[in-house]
Order: structure tokens, then C-alpha cells, then sequence
């Protein structure tokens, strides 16, 4: 029965269905409910969150749920992303290496907010640097960015259960796509593609550990970016390079400089470290959302800035294979499955 709340169902109470429960729970407009078929997280949510509990999804969906927020590991998303469209329901999906086809479905389906998360897009540094680019740095020359980081630190206790340990679902390559999010909103998204992905490091099992790309840009000028999770020492820095000037940034620092023709010396701009920031983000992201649904807000990210990520992401990997030059198809989806190594 329709009440005066809206109903919404967190599907998955891992690490990120928990924030997203910790971020909505005391909403007075919403009802929140938790499908999982871990007893164990239907546990903690409960305890913590005072939530209702399903450890099955027919008898969650008896619930009336409107709307999902989908927290499900890579490539497990397609059926809960599936079963919104075909009963109408809002839905939030967490960013993934694939999309499902969702950008077309959800083009073609009026009054429905259908999106997948930006997060990075939400921060104050990446809001601030988007700003200083578009202000001060005239036309696009070029820009590069890399991250680096240690997977075997991500989620130690869950051994082979954490998806990132899977070689099709690596962080290196998930990262690609995450960070790309934040990249193509600032300078425009790839149209052409070089890229490869190899193991050059020394973590243990099959998975390749870079991921390096090339691009030629739609709005003009070149962009690069590395993700490797081989590395022991956090990054994810780059730079820029305008007709008007320079601009550096620091994700994990908060920090960004920019330098034109009429400095005499680097500006510094400080938007806040990222253990300061990134709860208030995802808080942001997620309720912003809500409010969509609500219609109190605009979302406003389209699903196909994730869509043209993950289309990168899948041209990067098929040039890998050729040795060539690839342009992007903005229906493709990188393969399911990587091919075997060479």
C-alpha cells in the first residue's frame, strides 16, 4: 500500500550498501528496507539501522519497494538493473565495469530516474578543478592522470569472496571506468583509443595489474591515464595544459594549482583531503538522488557519462589485442571475460 514515505530497497549490505544505509536512514521521507542473502549483513543492518530485512527477493519486493539502490559487486548488477526497468522503479546503481544497456532503457523511459554513481564527481576537488579548467585555461591541449595504489590492502578479511581478487572484475581495470567518470565530465570524452593492460609487477595470480590509455578527445587535445594497483604508495595526481595556462591536481590531498600567462607565480587552491571530504560526497550523491526521485532536484549526471567510460574502457582493451588505433563506440561494453593472456 502506497504510504506517504518513499519505499526504497538497498539491495547488497556490503561495505557500500552500508554507507548508503548510513547516509539515507535518517530520512523522514524515505523508508528504507534491506535485501541480502548474507544473514549475517541482514544482521548488522538491522542492529544498526532499525531497518527491515529480506533475505529473499520475492518476499522483498512484496514490500512495495519504488525505488533500489543497487550495491551488488561488478557484473552482478545486470538482473537488479533489469527487474527496475521492467517494474518501473527508480534506480541507483553503483558504478561498475558494464553498464547493461541501462543507457538506452533509460533514454527511452520518461519519469524515471535511472542512474548509475559519480561519486568522484561530488567531491569538492574535482568540482573546484572543473571550474578553474573551464574559467582560466582557455582550449585543451593535453592532460594526463594517473593512480596507483595496493590491492592486496582492499578488504583483507574476505579473501577470494572480494570481487577484486577475480581477474575480470580487477580494481586496476574497475578504476579505469571510476575515475574516467570525473575525467570526461571536465575534458570531454575519448572518440579515439590506444591503450594495453599488462602485468609488469609482482602480486600474486593471473591479473594483470596496469591499465594505460590514450586518447584523442572529442572537444580537442589529448588525454592519458594510468591505474595500476601494484603500486604500495596511494596516488592519483595529474595535470593539465591549456592554451591559457596550467593546471596540477591532487585527489587525495584535495589540492589543485593553476598557473596562466598572467601569474607570476602558481596559485594554490585547497578543497579539502579526502578523508575530510569523502563521506560528505557520497552523502551528497546518494541523496541528491533521493531528492530526484522526489522530484525535488535534477540529477545531474546522465547514465551516459557512465556509458562513455565503460565505451572507452572497451576500445582501450580491444586496441590492447590489435596494436592499433580504436575508436569508441558509445553502445559498446568491455568483454565479460578478458581473453587469455598472450
Amino acid at each position: 500500500m502506497k504510504t506517504s514515505r518513499l519505499n526504497i530497497l538497498q539491495i547488497g549490505a556490503g561495505a557500500m550498501g552500508t554507507r548508503r544505509l548510513r547516509d539515507l536512514h535518517q530520512r523522514k521521507d524515505v523508508a528504507l528496507a534491506v535485501f541480502d542473502e548474507r544473514a549475517d549483513r541482514c544482521a548488522a543492518a538491522h542492529s544498526r539501522f532499525a531497518v527491515k530485512t529480506f533475505a529473499k527477493l520475492d518476499t522483498a519486493l512484496e514490500w512495495g519497494p519504488e525505488a533500489l539502490i543497487i550495491s551488488t559487486p561488478p557484473g552482478a548488477k545486470g538482473v537488479y538493473i533489469d527487474l527496475a526497468f521492467e517494474r518501473k522503479m527508480h534506480h541507483f546503481s553503483e558504478a561498475d565495469i558494464w553498464t547493461y544497456g541501462a543507457t538506452r532503457r533509460s533514454a527511452q523511459t520518461k519519469g524515471l530516474v535511472s542512474t548509475s554513481s559519480c561519486s568522484l564527481n561530488f567531491l569538492p576537488v574535482v568540482k573546484g578543478l572543473g571550474n578553474l579548467v573551464h574559467d582560466h585555461l582557455g582550449s585543451l591541449l593535453s592532460y594526463q592522470h594517473a593512480l596507483g595504489f595496493h590491492m592486496p590492502k582492499w578488504h583483507p578479511h574476505e579473501g577470494d569472496e572480494y570481487y577484486g581478487r577475480h581477474r575480470d572484475t580487477a580494481p586496476a581495470r574497475e578504476m579505469v571506468c571510476f575515475d574516467l567518470h570525473f575525467l570526461n565530465f571536465i575534458f570531454s570524452p575519448a572518440v579515439e583509443v590506444a591503450g594495453c593492460f599488462q602485468k609488469y609487477g609482482e602480486l600474486a595470480g593471473p591479473t594483470e595489474d596496469t591499465w594505460s590509455l590514450l586518447f584523442r578527445l572529442k572537444n580537442g587535445g589529448t588525454g592519458q591515464l594510468t591505474s595500476t594497483m601494484a603500486c604500495p604508495a596511494d596516488y592519483r595526481r595529474g595535470c593539465c595544459f591549456g592554451s591559457q595556462g596550467l593546471a596540477t591536481w591532487d585527489i587525495y590531498s584535495g589540492e589543485v594549482t593553476l598557473r596562466t600567462a598572467q601569474d607570476q607565480v602558481a596559485r594554490q587552491y585547497q578543497f579539502g583531503a579526502l578523508p575530510s571530504v569523502l563521506d560528505a560526497g557520497y552523502f551528497e550523491e546518494i541523496n541528491t538522488f533521493v531528492d530526484a526521485v522526489l522530484g525535488e532536484k535534477i540529477w545531474p549526471q546522465s547514465y551516459a557519462l557512465c556509458q562513455e567510460s565503460t565505451a572507452t574502457l572497451a576500445a582501450a582493451e580491444q586496441s590492447s589485442v590489435t596494436g592499433m588505433w580504436v575508436k569508441v563506440d558509445r553502445d559498446a561494453e568491455p568483454d565479460r571475460s578478458l581473453p587469455p593472456h598472450s
